[in-house]
């Protein structure tokens, strides 16, 4: 839902950020769902998750995987209950109420623990990025997103959330777009950070939450949630991100994530070659 940011948005709260910072190795995680066959009390729908890896000399790698998951509403909840117990170990107290909903939550499970996956195995000093912010929406993904958190932790890894969609609110404005106009007319086209007070959220929200600007050229701004690396300033870490944010063709957006962002997108044609697929495994079958 809308999270409403308190407090007056201030001017003087923009940190400027002096120019971007090199990585040696980055990484980012993102998924894709959609729904293949729907029969009304039937749904299969198609999860794509993966990973993009990048080195210091700005060469990217790119690795993802298909599932699909048939579901009906008879058993939907138990469908729901093994992939969380088999993520989380512990049941959900939540289940989503439609089959839609089923395979978007699918969707976000895969996606952490795919990020689990990367972090654990990142060299240290590395910057792992998320698609999406690290919040947790539903309570029961709390456990999840604070196993990435405390793993990346531990590897002396860098983990950051990036959302260009957010649902921050001042009133009844969006933040994000908001402070992305206000950055550019107080601070023109220079690289910039707002910090966002979330403390009433306590529990749900991981590392600090900040809306950043990465590239002059870009006319938008960032959700980023940042866990830093230890003796690391956020500024720095977000100096990184910048860093990652000038290949043409992407300016303003870490480079990393756009690549596997392409990478795990089930468009148009994907999903008629999977009904296509099915529908001739049906017929097969005799169904």
């Amino acid at each position: 839902g809308i999270l409403q940011v308190k407090g007056p948005v201030l001017p003087e709260r923009f940190i400027p950020i002096n120019g971007s910072r090199p990585c040696k190795r980055s990484a980012a995680i993102d998924g894709g769902s959609a729904t293949v066959l729907d029969c009304g009390s039937f749904v299969v729908g198609a999860i794509s998750v993966g990973h993009a890896i990048s080195g210091a000399g700005g060469d990217c790698q790119t690795e993802s995987r298909l599932s699909l998951i048939g579901a009906s509403h008879a058993d939907k909840k138990s469908i729901y209950r093994d992939i969380f117990e088999k993520a989380v170990g512990a049941e959900p107290t939540d289940y989503p109420a439609t089959l839609d909903s089923l395979i978007g939550r699918a969707r976000n499970i895969a996606e952490l623990v795919e990020a689990a996956k990367v972090v654990s195995a990142a060299p240290e000093g590395s910057l792992v990025m998320l698609d999406g912010a690290l919040w947790a929406g539903l309570g029961d993904f709390a456990p999840l997103i604070e196993r990435v958190v405390k793993s990346a932790s531990q590897r002396d890894v860098c983990l950051a959330g990036v959302s260009k969609r957010s649902m921050l609110y001042i009133g009844y404005r969006p933040l994000v777009p908001y402070l992305a106009r206000l950055g550019k007319k107080t601070l023109g086209d220079s690289l910039w950070a707002y910090p966002v007070a979330l403390a009433e959220y306590e529990g749900r929200t991981f590392g600090a939450t900040y809306v950043a600007h990465l590239h002059p050229m870009a006319p938008f701004a960032f959700r980023v949630d940042v866990n830093p690396l230890p003796g690391y300033a956020t500024d720095e870490t977000i100096a990184m991100l910048a860093g990652l944010s000038d290949v043409p063709g992407y300016i303003g957006y870490p480079y990393p994530l756009a690549r596997v962002h392409n990478e795990v997108a089930i468009g148009d044609d994907m999903k008629r070659e999977l009904q296509i697929g099915l529908r001739r495994a049906l017929a097969s079958a005799g169904g």
